[in-house]
């Protein structure tokens, strides 16, 4: 590697945030409880009546292309051994609140996002464990908890990123993201894979013919500005310098959905 590559590669975006999404987490709560129900295609349904839908549905019955918004007589007709229960928000808060205590005791948890959904800031040192470090943090839930309860998790430069990352490999999943792999790690996703592309936005873009990752990519920063408000480009090809925990590093002045970056 030459010195200007060399110097190339320290100036891009390091990986900083991971991002752990729970997989299926009403129906891995409800297996977790319950150890009858694991292995078995399961929903999760807010009310006592044939009528209603599913507000979660296991992996068992996700295999079976059963999907959250299922009605029951949907699901029953794909699956009719499947298996219904009422949800127990007040259980998924109190074992929320446990979950936050066992990432906490590898990871600070920086920001909670939803009841299955938290972010974590890294040093470069925990950044420099990859896998390792995510593999740390399932058995610290597996050993809590139960090999129900299980979590896709993401590595990357922004949290937007780290985002896409847990949900690239579900269940159970993991992926890193790093800017030096950009966009390329990311082009066999589609558009509308990215958090904040809408319905709307998806439509703004294809008309003016960016129908991949690839081409959102190419977009130059004033035109992808006009086609999605408030945005830079898509992750980091635009970057300007910005104060810094950790000197020489720069950051992207905002995300793919607009919102500025916290550091």
């Amino acid at each position: 590697m030459t010195k200007h590559q060399d110097e190339h590669v320290t100036r891009l975006p390091q990986v900083e945030r991971l991002y752990l999404d729970f997989d299926s987490f009403f129906a891995s709560a409800e297996q977790h409880f319950n150890a009858d129900l694991r292995g078995r295609p399961l929903g999760v349904v807010p009310l006592d009546s044939p009528h209603t839908s599913c507000i979660a549905v296991s992996r068992e019955a996700k295999a079976h292309g059963v999907r959250s918004g299922s009605s029951i007589r949907e699901a029953r007709a794909i699956l009719p051994d499947m298996i219904f229960v009422i949800a127990r928000h007040d259980a998924y808060v109190r074992l929320h609140k446990r979950i936050l205590d066992a990432v906490g005791t590898i990871l600070p948890v920086a920001k909670v996002r939803s009841i299955d959904e938290v972010v974590c800031h890294l040093t470069p040192c925990e950044a420099a464990q990859g896998k390792v470090l995510s593999d740390r943090i399932k058995a610290a839930l597996r050993d809590a908890f139960s090999p129900a309860l299980t979590c896709s998790i993401g590595m990357a430069p922004t949290e937007l990123l780290a985002k896409v990352g847990a949900e690239m490999n579900k269940p159970d999943g993991f992926a890193l993201i790093e800017a030096r792999n950009l966009p390329g790690s990311l082009s066999h996703l589609d558009l509308r894979d990215l958090p904040g592309i809408s319905k709307g936005i998806g439509a703004r873009l294809a008309a003016a013919g960016v129908q991949d990752i690839d081409g959102l990519w190419r977009l130059a920063p004033k035109q992808a500005r006009r086609l999605w408000g408030n945005v830079e480009t898509l992750l980091h090809k635009t970057v300007s310098e910005r104060s810094s925990p950790f000197p020489g590093r720069i950051y992207p002045t905002t995300s793919v959905t607009g919102m500025p970056r916290a550091v």
